[in-house]
């Protein structure tokens, strides 16, 4: 009999160490399923932060409504953020995007070659090809040599095309000063810049361009082009 006992009291232990625990539902759905909040009264502060060692705990809804939370090294987060830049000071060309009923040409720059940050392989002929779905912000800017006026620049203009359609674009900065039909004073374009916020999904295109009008402006090419895009 107190053999049978102990049995059943080994038995008992057993299923309680290795059953599931539910702590306000009769219907435990992992080891340990609360259904409510949970407070934690002490946390230890990390002075020193181990990329290889630490994780950031996460929630995550399931479908059927209910939420986990689930762990996330910290080094993979901090691998997995994006940003790029790249920059290059004259020597290169506008290559037509061919874009019908456009004069939209891009830059010609190349992640190889010009790439100061990131990943050199996701930029290609002034192409960015997105690399996770995000907001990102953009920032696209010519530092043109010795200034050139609105004479020449008149009507032109930097752009930013998703995907071949154009979402962002601004006219090249200038200010001309005329009385009647004389011009008396033409302040130089120092530099012309767009910087915007957009929602990109992975897979997407950003493409760095200039509307030419129809006109060869190789004279730029000899300016200093700048862009960067990241991830926030």
């Amino acid at each position: 009999m107190k053999q049978a006992y102990y049995l059943l009291k080994i038995f008992l232990i057993s299923s309680f160490s290795f059953g599931q625990v539910g702590i306000n539902t009769d219907d435990p759905q992992a080891m340990l399923d609360i259904n409510g909040n949970i407070k934690i009264r002490n946390v230890q502060t990390v002075s020193e932060l181990n990329t290889t060692d630490y994780s950031i705990l996460v929630r995550e809804e399931n479908l059927s409504g209910d939420h986990e939370i689930k762990g996330i090294k910290v080094n993979d987060l901090l691998q997995n953020s994006s940003a790029y830049a790249a920059a290059k000071n004259g020597s290169w060309n506008l290559l037509n995007l061919g874009i019908s009923g456009t004069n939209w040409s891009k830059i010609d720059l190349n992640g190889n070659e010009d790439t100061k940050l990131g990943d050199p392989d996701l930029f290609n002929t002034g192409v960015y090809t997105v690399p996770e779905t995000g907001i990102y912000a953009i920032s696209y800017e010519f530092q043109l040599e010795g200034g050139i006026d609105l004479g020449i620049l008149g009507g032109k203009k930097l752009g930013i095309i998703k995907n071949n359609a154009v979402i962002e674009e601004k006219l090249f900065d200038a200010v001309r000063v005329q009385v009647l039909t004389v011009t008396l004073a033409a302040v130089p374009v120092t530099s012309s810049t767009i910087n915007t916020l957009v929602q990109l999904n992975e897979g997407d295109t950003i493409t760095f361009a200039v509307e030419t009008g129809g006109v060869n402006l190789s004279l730029l090419t000899s300016s200093k082009v700048s862009l960067n895009i990241y991830k926030i």
